[in-house]
C-alpha cells in the first residue's frame, strides 16, 4: 500500500508562519515529492496502465479538434505542484489546434483574428470618396483600399456624402416585403368593386449585431453606429441662387445604396427607420469618454427603389437573377424583341387594313344617301 511518509512532512513544517505557501515552501516540496513517488509508483501497477489506457481513450473522444492527444506527464507535473500553482498546471491534452487551423472559410471567428494573419479586421473605419464607388476605407485609412473580404459582402454607401458604412455581417433575420397599391370604385348596379392598380412598395428589413472584440474597436464601432443613426436625416448642401449668393438652407434627402451578399448590389434607396437596441446585460466600457456597451444591434427599414422601371419579368435580386433558368430578365434578348416588334407591326397592319374597309362602307353608305335625296 502507497501511503504519505508523515514524519518527513511534520519535519519540513516552517516554524516562521506560512508566508504565501501553507505550511511553507518546505512542507510543499516534500508533498509534492511524495504526491509524484505515489502516483508514479500507481501507473506501474496494471491498475495504474488501465487508467492510463482509459485516459488516452476518452481524450481521443474530444469532439474539439487539436485536442485529442492525451499528455501523460501532465498529471505527474499536477501532482508536483502546490495547490497555489493551481493556474500553471499544465492541461492534460497536446494542443495541436495551430496544426489543424481552419481556413476562413471554415471558421467566421478567424476573420477577427488580426494575429493569425487570416482575413485581418473587418472592423474597418468609417469613409469613402464622393463619386468613386471602388475607394473603401479599412482600419488605418479612410479611402483609397480595396473592398474589405468578409463571408457576405455587406456595405451601406452613403450617396449624398460619399461614404461607406461596413459593419462584420454578423446579420440577423431579413425580410424583404412587396406590396400593390390599387385604388377601389363601387359604380352603381354593381355589387364588385373596380380596382385600379396604381404603384408598388417594397421595403427590406433586417438587422445586424454589433460587437467589439478589443477595447480599439470602440471608437470605430461607435463612429459607424452613429453616421448610420443620421442615415433617416437630411444632409444640407449649398444652393446658388439667382442673384449669385449661397444658400445653405436647402435639405438633401438621404439616398444610399444597399449591398447585401448577391441580393442586393448597390440598389439605391432609401432608410425609412434605423433602431438601435442594447440588450440587458451587455457588457460596457468602463473607461471615461468611451462608457458605451460591447455588443448592440441595430435594425434597418430599407425603401427599395431599385436601377430599372419594375415589371412582372424585372430582376427582382441582382447577381442571383443572372443565374436563373431563363437568364437574366434585364438582358436585351433581340429574339424575343424581334418576335414583339413582328406582333406589334402585324397588330398595325390589322388595325390598318379595318381602317381602311371601314372608310370604305362609310364612303358607300355616304354615296347611297347621295342618290336617295337626288331622287
Amino acid at each position: 500500500m502507497i501511503t504519505i511518509n508523515p514524519e518527513k512532512l511534520v519535519r519540513n513544517v516552517s516554524k516562521n508562519g506560512d508566508f504565501i505557501f501553507r505550511g511553507g515552501l518546505s512542507l510543499q516540496e516534500e508533498l509534492g515529492r511524495q504526491n509524484v513517488e505515489r502516483f508514479q509508483k500507481f501507473l506501474s501497477t496494471p491498475q495504474g496502465r488501465l487508467f492510463t489506457a482509459t485516459q488516452v481513450g476518452l481524450q481521443a473522444l474530444n469532439p474539439k479538434r487539436g485536442t485529442r492527444i492525451y499528455n501523460p506527464v501532465a498529471p505527474i507535473i499536477s501532482k508536483a505542484l502546490p495547490q497555489e500553482f493551481t493556474l500553471f498546471k499544465p492541461r492534460r491534452h497536446f494542443d495541436t489546434t495551430n496544426r489543424f487551423r481552419k481556413t476562413k472559410n471554415q471558421d467566421a471567428v478567424r476573420l477577427f483574428d488580426r494575429k493569425g494573419r487570416i482575413g485581418g479586421s473587418l472592423q474597418v473605419r468609417y469613409g469613402g470618396e464622393v463619386g468613386n464607388l471602388q475607394s473603401f476605407p479599412n482600419r488605418k485609412k479612410s479611402k483609397g483600399e480595396s473592398a474589405p473580404k468578409d463571408f457576405i459582402k455587406f456595405r451601406i454607401r452613403d450617396a449624398v456624402n460619399g461614404k461607406y458604412i461596413i459593419f462584420p455581417a454578423l446579420l440577423g433575420s431579413i425580410s424583404d416585403n412587396s406590396s400593390a397599391e390599387t385604388t377601389s370604385y363601387n359604380y352603381i348596379g354593381r355589387a364588385d368593386k373596380v380596382h385600379i392598380y396604381q404603384g408598388y412598395t417594397r421595403s427590406v428589413g433586417f438587422s445586424v449585431d454589433i460587437v467589439a472584440l478589443s477595447k480599439k474597436d470602440i471608437p470605430i464601432i461607435w463612429e459607424k453606429v452613429n453616421y448610420a443613426k443620421g442615415l433617416v436625416l437630411p444632409q444640407y448642401k449649398e444652393f446658388f441662387t439667382e442673384g449669385g449668393g449661397v444658400d445653405t438652407t436647402r435639405p438633401v434627402a438621404p439616398i444610399v445604396y444597399l449591398t447585401l451578399g448577391d441580393l442586393f448590389n448597390d440598389a439605391p434607396g432609401f432608410f425609412s427607420s434605423v433602431n438601435l437596441t442594447i440588450a440587458e446585460g451587455s457588457t460596457w466600457e468602463l473607461s471615461d469618454g468611451q462608457q458605451v456597451p460591447h455588443v448592440c444591434q441595430l435594425t434597418f427599414e430599407f425603401t427599395y427603389i431599385g436601377k430599372q422601371t419594375p415589371t412582372m419579368t424585372s430582376a427582382q435580386y441582382d447577381n442571383i437573377g443572372k443565374k436563373f433558368p431563363l437568364g437574366d430578365p434585364n438582358k436585351f434578348d433581340a429574339v424575343d424583341y424581334n418576335n414583339a416588334r413582328q406582333v406589334a407591326e402585324n397588330s398595325v397592319e390589322e388595325a390598318r387594313q379595318e381602317l381602311i374597309q371601314q372608310e370604305e362602307q362609310d364612303s358607300v353608305e355616304i354615296l347611297g344617301d347621295l342618290e336617295l335625296e337626288e331622287i
